[in-house]
């Protein structure tokens, strides 16, 4: 069984992230924002093209403590002002002899980091975590 890894790597080539413990990450569906115009007398319809879709990426982990509501808050504490809401590079790749990249996007965090309300921080805490894929 391979290993997974989901690496955050900011434009300034100095602050990199990798998210810990994964439970969960959608990957962005391929598509095109494009006007689409049918008629309603006649069979078919006009498409035209107008670039890529704007996509958005969810990560969902757990932060696990090794000290209890102390290191639980330190590791959110640490996630907050890690990922930052700066343009960077999210990596997801796997462990089979060598690391592998499945896929590579540019990204902006747009949404705030949620934590769940029902752990009470005492053993561990699941994470969510929204990007949006840029498309230039």
């Amino acid at each position: 069984m391979a290993d997974y890894n989901v690496d955050l790597v900011f434009n300034d080539g100095v602050n990199t992230y990798t998210f810990p413990l994964v439970q969960g990450i959608s990957d962005p569906v391929e598509g095109m924002k494009a006007v689409v115009i049918e008629g309603n007398r006649s069979n078919g319809a006009l498409v035209i093209p107008g670039g890529k879709k704007s996509q958005t990426i969810r990560i969902r982990g757990i932060l696990l403590d090794n000290d209890g509501y102390a290191d639980i808050t330190t590791l959110m504490a640490d996630m907050r002002s890690k990922v930052t809401t700066n343009v960077a590079t999210l990596t997801l790749k796997h462990f089979s002899g060598t690391w592998i990249n499945d896929w590579v996007f540019t990204v902006r965090r747009i949404d705030e980091i949620t934590f769940d309300e029902n752990s009470m921080r005492t053993n561990d805490i699941e994470y969510t975590v929204s990007f949006l894929v840029l498309s230039y």
